[in-house]
């Protein structure tokens, strides 16, 4: 008979025990096919927690992981890492190929997002070497010591994580971030503004690259102006957006999607883009413009960070407004605690809570601009 099986997992886009089970179950059903049987995957953002059977003591796993996260670490060195440990990875490479492949992509890139780096990639030829886990500690300015013993001894025993895929493995893309940005920009276009999508490679520091973003928008800035995390290509787009005419639209609307990265500052709770939307309400609050700008930040899981909000907008009058309600936006981003200003704020009016949507196609940034 046919059936159905719903597994709830990795809550927090973190491996726990149940992700173990149904990955040993998955493994299991694999191996049993036969040659010729048809086996269809569909796997989006957050796969990497989802399907693991770590090397190491779970615990350990999860410790490794909230050590990189901490220090501002991407999806490709959180993912380098991840694919090191999982034992899944191993087994892999001794027969477990899945034919057909639909991914959404959580990954920035070219349209499809590197396929070895989406969920850690399943079905693509990857290797991973002590090396590279080595090479990625460097880049995060850590080093093995920092990790748990057990990851250390792994490291120590030269563990290598390869894989070979066959030649019948047809790896499709049916949903990205470039696709969320064409969906939102059509729903901006109902409400009347005028969109422009700038780019879906949007990545860097939060705090920094919401500061670039308002200082980008709320002026003319120079051809030559250098930012350190928006691209030539972005700056370009974003002044000729900023010059082009509104042809009767009740104003403009720069969309930006990506998937920024928080070093942790403090003891706080938040995300990626409730951190980007406190950084921006200080910077607009600085700024000297005739521009009313609004910017929103929002995931598209429905979950920023390890909190219920799925991100914030703000304006030019948060500033103030946070002021008068006493409460200090730069403490805040400085402990990391952009979950708990935003909940305080306006009584939460302005924290967004989308609810879990069911799939992961990385963050989108508004930028809402009337001259």
């Amino acid at each position: 008979a046919e059936t159905v099986r719903i597994t709830r997992a990795a809550r927090n886009n973190l491996p726990d025990e149940n992700t173990v089970a149904v990955t040993q179950d998955i493994i299991q059903y694999a191996e049993s096919l036969s040659h010729g049987d048809l086996c269809v995957c569909l796997i989006s953002g957050g796969g990497s927690a989802l399907l693991s059977d770590p090397l190491v003591p779970l615990p350990d796993m999860i410790d490794t992981i909230n050590l990189l996260t901490s220090h501002s670490a991407t999806i490709q060195q959180l993912n380098t890492v991840r694919t090191y440990l999982c034992q899944v990875k191993r087994r892999r490479a001794g027969g477990i190929y899945i034919p057909c492949y639909d991914i959404i992509s959580d990954n920035i890139g070219r349209y499809w997002g590197p396929l070895n780096f989406i969920a850690s990639g399943p079905t693509f030829p990857v290797e991973v070497t002590k090396y590279d886990v080595i090479r990625t500690l460097d880049q995060l300015s850590l080093t093995s010591s920092q990790l748990p013993l057990s990851v250390q001894e792994l490291l120590h025993s030269g563990h290598s994580s390869r894989a070979a895929c066959g030649s019948d493995i047809y790896n499709l893309i049916i949903a990205s971030n470039k696709v969320a940005l064409d969906i939102a920009a059509a729903v901006v276009e109902e409400e009347g503004y005028k969109p422009y999508i700038i780019s879906d490679r949007l990545c860097g520091e939060a705090r920094e690259v919401a500061r670039e973003l308002i200082e980008s928008v709320s002026t003319t800035t120079r051809e030559d102006k250098q930012f350190e995390h928006l691209t030539p290509d972005i700056c370009a787009k974003i002044r000729s957006a900023l010059s082009s005419n509104l042809n009767g639209c009740g104003g403009k609307c720069l969309i930006l999607g990506g998937e920024t990265t928080v070093t942790l500052g403090g003891g706080g709770t938040g995300g990626r883009c409730q951190e980007m939307a406190l950084a921006a309400a200080i910077h607009l609050g600085r700024v000297d413009t005739n521009r009313n700008i609004t910017f929103l930040a929002t995931s598209t899981d429905g979950q920023d960070g390890p909190t219920e909000a799925s991100g914030a907008v703000v304006t030019r009058d948060t500033a103030h407004q946070a002021a008068q309600q006493g409460l200090n936006l730069a403490a805040f981003l400085e402990n990391s605690d952009s979950y708990s200003f935003f909940s305080a704020l306006n009584g939460g009016d302005n924290q967004l809570r989308s609810g879990l949507t069911g799939t992961n196609l990385m963050d989108i940034v508004f930028i809402f601009v009337e001259m």
